[in-house]
């Protein structure tokens, strides 16, 4: 018995490898973007604990490169970055399962606003008004 208690403690530790970049699907199977970056917090008791997990497009920037982060945020002005809280995560592997339905976190608006407001300007994107 001690040995399949063991086992599930193993079973539950991930790296930051393990998480970043893994897809993010919630309750309603429906992928609502890739995990950019993740917060953590050290706790009274010298832990590290994962807090949560930071999906958008000026997060994904500043991971590219330091330099990107005030271009980027000049861009889009923190108006697409969405924290989702480690709670929410209902199973890890390499899609990570969240409790709630797409509908409860507001994703695909930068996706909206780059076709608008970048996408339109170049010849044959395909975007139209």
């Amino acid at each position: 018995m001690a040995l399949d208690k063991e086992q599930a403690l193993r079973d539950d530790i991930f790296s930051i490898r393990d998480i970043m970049d893994s897809q993010l699907e919630t309750s309603d199977d429906i992928e609502i973007g890739r995990v950019a970056d993740i917060e953590a917090e050290w706790r009274e008791d010298g832990s590290l604990v994962l807090t949560s997990l930071m999906n958008g497009p000026q997060t994904l920037m500043g991971r590219v490169s330091p330099h990107l982060t005030q271009v980027a945020r000049w861009l889009f002005r923190d108006k697409f970055d969405h924290c989702i809280p480690i709670s929410d995560v209902e199973r890890f592997g390499p899609t990570l399962r969240l409790r709630g339905r797409a509908e409860d976190y507001p994703v695909g608006r930068s996706e909206r606003w780059i076709a608008q407001y970048i996408l339109r300007w170049i010849p044959g994107s395909g975007y139209q008004q």
